[in-house]
């Protein structure tokens, strides 16, 4: 008896035990060091290329080839691996078709399906494109069943990759965007059914392409936020993380660049400041010595010479004339200096003493710069505000009679604006070291609504040694993207997801900040990395300016963010954010060009443990960067280096994280119109279920345009309609409504 007593007892032990243990394991989850808290991660596995991003029945849908769906795109629940069938390869990016009008003849249950198409990545290299399709489960849409008749498009290529699939409504048929990755071409094809594809037509390579092209997509975006004025814009990822795009037209076979686009690229129209040479016809004006830069500029690549891209109209200066043996030296007319900067596309061989550009003063070298042993030409440039009236002289160098031992030059340019960006002649989606293979999300329930895309924040130049467990890989902030007119024709202009509004804790907002030095921001401090925030500076045209913000900082730790008016440029510098050791590639210190400033900058701030993404001045430039700081690196410095600078506005909030409650009992609605919200006659808001009743506490909160907190309340769902005690005047609101279980549920509200 005493021993089976004792046999109870351990059993008891042993059960309280594990209760203990899964209790605290569960509280650990999504609270691990560096884990993002509104961000989305896998929870333990790596995640990669956005695939499949999708809207469909209320529902959002990431693929990656995991699977996670959302109600409201911020917050989200992680499902199992979808993919079923299928051995003997991998599986590369892809996208997802919902095929409503069932051409795939896939929908044989009543269920429309979804079909993904996706690269086959075969075990002997080959790269060729297979589809699955879910008809079985329309709440998930999780249970993929391999094509039998795969692969659907193969040309024998082991550089054929990442499809796009689009509906094209005009000519009724599917279009797929794909790259020829190593030939940086976009491939276009079509189909009437997902199953077979035919060749349309291809471009490319043009503007950056330096590196691969991968993860391509087509998109349409309003111009000025004007939908009945749409642009076609072609997105490509350029390893190892940065996305290019261009704009111009598609009428279902062939993508054709935007004039003011073309015209930025080929000819270098648009571009700020006063042209000072662009060799387009011979060398008037320079003194020519040796033979290695021949009699006129060069037409690109020169006879023995490796691919020579990146240069401006149709002439260059190139010093390969009669191979790297050959020296010769170009001397401009004498010029006084009036801008604050020149700017010049620059590549070729790397040594600062033998290939190189000089300004040169009284005899005195007083700048210089070199290539970097590539024939790809990339920005560059000198800040030269402290030689304003000085008159002086360019020479162009090459002494060097080793490998590499010449030099490229094209368009210098005397500016306001410094373009030291190390960048090919292009339009970027994002400036930061970490926004790859951005992605468009597809909304099959309406096709008119706000255009957003999201992307891999990440790097492979050191994606697999990243200091996380046991998650791998996050991905951005889903952004709300348009064009605008500027100089360069049409560019993407992007913001924060309004959908994250309802993450916010309560505000603080500061006035009128004077700036001396270094100073904490002794007025505030976060209590963790995890917030939004807005940083508001006044700028004077006359004067000289260079002030920033230390953010997440702790005694010589912390992430710079800093802003100098003589250049125009925005500095991110995270070289001391903490963590930079497990690579020599991570500590990265970047510079962005803005447009001519007016009276102030503008910073909204998202940092979330791991993860900071910087939007300058609405949008105009966007920074997202990984970064790894110390647990306690919370506070924020301010700094100026040019005397007294103002902080004319400071908000602040911290944000909830997605993942709290987290569990198996996500609140799925058994159908999409479950949860409904309209705005009566009198200016209130009713919330309806189909249900009989729901019965779960309801947290509801009120936002407007300007993102004003307007309304906030804890209710009972115990009815199948409440209506808010409120009356809200005429416009656009959104309305978040957070269930039990974590399910967060955003729509947007009209009172007309």
């Amino acid at each position: 008896m005493i021993q089976n007593k004792f046999i109870y007892f351990l059993k008891y032990i042993s059960i309280s035990i594990l209760v203990l243990l899964t209790a605290y394991l569960n509280a650990q989850e999504y609270n691990e060091l560096y884990r993002p808290q509104f961000h989305f991660t896998a929870k333990n596995s790596w995640i990669g290329d956005p695939c499949g991003l999708t809207k469909f029945q209320g529902k959002y849908h990431f693929f990656w080839w995991g699977h996670a769906i959302s109600y409201d795109l911020v917050h989200w629940k992680e499902l199992g691996w979808p993919m079923l069938g299928g051995i003997g390869f991998s599986y590369f990016t892809g996208s997802i078709a919902v095929d409503k009008n069932n051409t795939s003849g896939f929908n044989t249950r009543g269920i429309i399906p979804m079909v993904a198409v996706y690269t086959s990545a075969q075990t002997n290299g080959i790269q060729n494109q297979s589809i699955s399709y879910c008809n079985s489960d329309s709440i998930y849409y999780n249970r993929f069943q391999y094509y039998v008749g795969n692969p659907v498009l193969d040309i024998n290529s082991n550089s054929f990759r990442d499809p796009d699939v689009i509906w094209y409504a005009p000519t009724q048929c599917w279009i797929m965007s794909i790259v020829l990755a190593d030939e940086r071409k976009v491939i276009f094809y079509s189909s009437k059914d997902l199953k077979n594809w035919d060749y349309l037509s291809s471009f490319g390579p043009f503007a950056a392409k330096q590196e691969i092209w991968e993860v391509p997509s087509l998109i349409q975006l309003p111009v000025d936020g004007d939908y009945n004025n749409m642009k076609w814009v072609l997105i490509v990822g350029m390893g190892p993380n940065k996305t290019q795009y261009f704009v111009g037209n598609f009428d279902g076979t062939y993508f054709t660049l935007d004039n003011l686009y073309r015209s930025y690229i080929n000819d270098g129209n648009g571009l700020e400041g006063n042209l000072f040479d662009s060799f387009e016809n011979n060398y008037n004006g320079w003194e020519l010595h040796g033979e290695a830069f021949g009699t006129i500029p060069s037409k690109g690549t020169l006879p023995g010479q490796m691919n020579v891209t990146g240069f401006i109209g149709k002439r260059l200066i190139n010093s390969f004339y009669g191979g790297d043996i050959s020296t010769g030296k170009l001397i401009s007319q004498k010029f006084l200096i009036e801008k604050n900067n020149i700017n010049f596309l620059i590549a070729g061989g790397k040594d600062i003493n033998k290939t190189c550009i000089r300004l040169v003063i009284d005899g005195t070298v007083v700048r210089s710069a070199t290539g970097d042993n590539t024939e790809v030409l990339k920005w560059n440039g000198w800040n030269v505000s402290d030689l304003i009236g000085k008159v002086a002289q360019i020479e162009i160098i090459d002494e060097s009679t080793e490998a590499w031992g010449h030099i490229l030059i094209d368009h210098i340019i005397f500016s306001d604006v410094l373009e030291n960006t190390g960048l090919e002649h292009a339009l970027w989606g994002d400036r930061g070291p970490d926004f790859y293979a951005a992605r468009p999300y597809r909304d099959y329930d309406n096709s008119n609504s706000q255009p957003l895309w999201q992307a891999w924040m990440n790097n492979w130049e050191y994606a697999t040694v990243l200091p996380t467990s046991p998650w791998k890989g996050v991905q951005s902030l889903p952004r709300e993207i348009y064009l605008t007119s500027s100089n360069a024709g049409y560019v993407i202009r992007q913001k924060p997801f309004r959908g994250f509004l309802s993450l916010r804790k309560d505000s603080t907002t500061i006035s009128n900040v004077l700036i001396k030095e270094l100073q904490n921001f002794s007025l505030f401090k976060p209590t963790k990395n995890v917030y939004e925030a807005e940083f508001i500076f006044d700028l004077d045209q006359k004067s000289k300016q260079e002030f920033g913000i230390n953010l997440c900082a702790s005694g010589k730790e912390r992430v710079i963010l800093s802003y100098n008016s003589l250049t125009n440029n925005v500095t991110f510098d995270r070289t001391q954010s903490g963590n930079v050791s497990f690579s020599d590639k991570f500590p990265k210190i970047i510079t962005i060009p803005l447009d001519k400033q007016l009276n102030q900058l503008k910073f909204k701030v998202f940092v979330d443990q791991s993860t900071i993404e910087i939007f300058i001045n609405e949008g105009e430039a966007v920074i997202s960067s990984i970064i790894f700081p110390s647990i306690d690196a919370t506070n924020i410095e301010l700094f100026s280096l040019t005397g007294e600078n103002y902080l004319s506005e400071f908000k602040f909030w911290e944000l909830n994280s997605i993942w709290q409650n987290v569990s198996n009992n996500y609140f799925v609605p058994e159908d999409p119109t479950d949860i409904i919200l309209y705005m009566n006659k009198d200016g209130k808001i009713t919330i309806e279920s189909n249900k009989k009743s729901i019965n779960k506490s309801l947290f509801v909160s009120v936002v407007d345009m300007q993102g004003k907190l307007i309304f906030r309340q804890n209710l009972l769902f115990d009815k199948q309609e409440i209506t808010l005690n409120e009356n809200f005047n005429k416009g656009l609101y959104i309305i978040n409504l957070n269930l039990e279980n974590n399910c967060s549920i955003t729509k947007k509200v009209l009172n007309m």
